[in-house]
């Protein structure tokens, strides 16, 4: 691997790690007080998917095989769309700590799925590390007391679990076609299956949203940025990071997640920490590692066998 796209993967996921880092501090500034989680979950799709449309008037598109547009379907609403509306759901009613530490749980998920669907069999080390993750998130959940606009809400953080399994699921249904076609040709066709669940809720809902009836400079600014980077430059820089450094280092910048999360939200007073946090996103990582390994050392084994061969 050449040191110049080492370096430029590294940054590339760097800079798309701070931009979902903000997304926390940035939503729960945006909710209650100018929308509530179905109004962002609207917001969010439908802005980036006209984002990804427009985009591709300006690129060489893939062309996408017939057998794969059920893929990106499922993907996109069973996958990217419960993504995102639990997600900000959870961010609506708990805090920006809490849901920071459950959402690196996704890439345990990952492997459990992949097991699941693909039957494979798990090993001892993979059911130990999924256990860990499970048992760190569920003793957040348990521990966790609800408090105010910043509180620790239970339900919050069990939307958070949900949402966790479902980004899990995205990306495991997305993971052959991630490798066939360019981002945006994708991730198009994914935000436009994902909308068919979002629009619905802006009809509902988007009438009453504080925001339309109230309109601040500063709310629409923030929501733009929540729409441009999180929502959509983070999306395109993912896979080219990927492409330089590997999915296994890119899926180590997720535990940044928390850290830079618990940073932003204790500098701008939006949460402050407790005692059970620092435990859970320990007990979290360590499954997390240990899963993350077993599935490197049996990717390492086919790839030798494979050169035997």
């Amino acid at each position: 691997m050449k040191s110049s796209e080492f370096f430029k993967g590294h940054l590339l996921m760097f800079i798309g790690t701070v931009f979902f880092s903000f997304n926390f501090i940035m939503l729960k500034y945006m909710m209650p007080r100018w929308m509530n989680g179905y109004d962002a979950t609207f917001f969010r799709i439908t802005g980036a998917l006209i984002l990804f449309w427009v985009s591709s008037l300006f690129i060489k598109n893939s062309s996408i095989d017939k057998s794969d547009y059920k893929t990106l379907f499922f993907s996109g609403l069973f996958g990217l769309f419960p993504f995102m509306i639990f997600f900000n759901m959870a961010l609506e009613y708990s805090s920006v700590i809490d849901v920071s530490i459950i959402m690196t749980s996704p890439p345990v998920l990952v492997v459990l799925i992949t097991m699941i669907f693909d039957k494979v069999r798990i090993s001892m080390k993979n059911a130990l590390g999924l256990a860990l993750s499970i048992g760190g998130a569920v003793f957040l959940i348990l521990v966790g007391k609800t408090g105010g606009d910043t509180g620790r809400d239970m339900m919050g953080n069990i939307y958070a679990v949900i949402s966790s399994v479902a980004y899990a699921y995205y990306l495991f249904s997305l993971r052959q076609c991630s490798k066939k076609y360019n981002p945006i040709s994708l991730l198009r066709w994914v935000f436009l299956a994902a909308a068919l669940g979002a629009i619905p809720l802006g009809i509902i809902f988007l009438p009453h949203a504080p925001l339309i009836h109230h309109p601040s400079f500063d709310a629409i600014l923030i929501l733009s940025c929540i729409i441009l980077f999180p929502s959509f430059l983070s999306f395109l820089l993912i896979p080219k990071a990927i492409k330089f450094i590997g999915q296994q280092l890119v899926s180590m910048y997720q535990d940044l997640i928390p850290i830079l999360a618990t940073i932003l939200a204790i500098l701008f007073k939006m949460g402050k920490l407790h005692w059970d946090q620092p435990i859970a996103i320990i007990i979290i990582l360590i499954g997390v590692y240990i899963s993350s390994a077993e599935v490197k050392k049996a990717k390492d084994k086919e790839q030798s066998q494979l050169k035997q061969t």
